[in-house]
């Protein structure tokens, strides 16, 4: 018998753990939330990167192959509005009033059993942050609902900073929406004031002492500098027109969160090219009906539009049938896809890595046996970076 030649051997080494990396999911519905559907189309998934998408792709030589065949595919969902993985004492730093200064990295608990549920529900990324019990209360991180490695799954640390209008008491300051108003702009001059005196000594000899440093102004300046959004938890139409003059006033970068009253003011959002995280929360329907078509009309004024949990306010994992009732108020089904897919991934800043099935992007995708607005529709695999971190079928019976 002829031996084989150690660089054969070490080629076909090669070959088998390229093919390793590689594997081809056939025979769906996809939706890519970037063109229209396709009918038995393949996914391509290399090194936890999509390679390609479409029809008729030959599956490279030695991928491990999915058979999805009837199945529906939809991008990994991503919600922009989400308090998981830390305990509800820890999300709000009451009796403060502002606390830009504050992240939720510091609280975020990795072993919190509710990512897990997140994954089951199809949704791979999401923007987890402070609540709303301050005028201000902290820093915001967009982060994988899967995985052990904190530093891998963070997307970005840069995940918005939460203002929160409207009034919070009667037993403290402020207990008004103008009190409200009134405090978030008085910060905000502090800290032009602040960011101008660093500006001042470092244009300067530097022989004097530079400024004391203070961590909110800090964070604060981020936002005045659009190297942060605002994550703005608001209600009414009256707080929306406040908030839209403050963005006016200092140039901030603005998302609008729940969103309740903002149909009464599309016009005035899209103008200013302001985004808005929107109701319906899930299966949580104690609001009016002209609220509950709040989406479809904020849509057709020109509104970018995401849905949202609120988790723990609904669970993590229902987050698609905010997209389903949105449909029943008249957002159209491509639409109400994106509103869970694309479009919160610009508004939290990391399209260029979730949010579609593109070529180049993170292989975060679900595989549906049905329709994916449909209750009955169960989500039976979920892949995370090209690797399949949910199976139903692996589930006890």
């Amino acid at each position: 018998m002829k031996a084989i030649p150690r660089a054969l051997l070490l080629c076909g080494s090669l070959s088998m753990l390229a093919a390793q990396n590689v594997i081809v999911v056939r025979g769906a519905t996809v939706h890519t939330a970037a063109a229209a559907p396709m009918n038995d189309a393949v996914i391509v998934v290399r090194d936890g990167k999509i390679e390609a998408v479409g029809r008729g792709i030959s599956p490279p030589a030695g991928a491990k192959i999915y058979d999805a065949t009837g199945k529906t595919i939809i991008p990994g969902m991503l919600d922009e509005h989400s308090h998981i993985g830390a305990k509800p004492s820890d999300i709000n730093d009451r009796p403060m009033i502002i606390g830009p200064q504050h992240r939720i990295l510091d609280a975020l608990d990795l072993n919190d059993p509710d990512w897990a549920e997140a994954v089951k529900g199809g949704v791979t990324t999401l923007t987890t942050g402070p609540g709303s019990g301050e005028n201000v209360s902290g820093q915001a991180i967009v982060i994988k609902t899967f995985g052990t490695d904190l530093a891998k799954r963070i997307v970005t640390e840069k995940g918005g900073i939460k203002f929160a209008m409207g009034p919070k008491s009667n037993d403290r300051y402020p207990a008004t929406a103008m009190g409200v108003a009134a405090n978030l702009r008085q910060y905000m001059i502090k800290t032009q004031e602040y960011m101008a005196s660093w500006k001042k000594w470092g244009d300067g000899d530097k022989k004097a002492p530079p400024p004391a440093r203070d961590l909110g102004y800090e964070a604060m300046a981020d936002v005045l500098t659009k190297k942060q959004r605002v994550r703005a938890h608001v209600h009414s139409a009256t707080d929306i027109m406040t908030l839209l003059r403050l963005k006016d006033e200092f140039g901030f970068d603005l998302v609008l969160h729940h969103s309740t009253e903002a149909y009464k003011v599309a016009p005035e959002i899209a103008k200013r090219g302001v985004s808005a995280v929107v109701l319906p929360l899930g299966d949580r329907i104690g609001v009016t009906e002209d609220a509950m078509e709040g989406p479809a009309i904020l849509w057709k004024a020109g509104v970018r539009i995401a849905m949202h949990t609120d988790h723990p306010v609904i669970d993590e994992k229902w987050l698609r049938l905010s997209g389903a009732l949105a449909m029943r108020y008249g957002l159209p089904e491509e639409e109400a896809l994106k509103a869970l897919t694309i479009n919160p991934a610009v508004i939290a800043r990391v399209a260029d890595r979730v949010g579609s099935l593109e070529k180049g992007k993170d292989a975060d995708f679900v595989v549906m046996n049905g329709p994916w607005y449909e209750p009955a529709t169960r989500v039976d695999m979920v892949f995370g970076n090209g690797e399949l971190i949910y199976d139903r079928s692996k589930e006890a019976k």
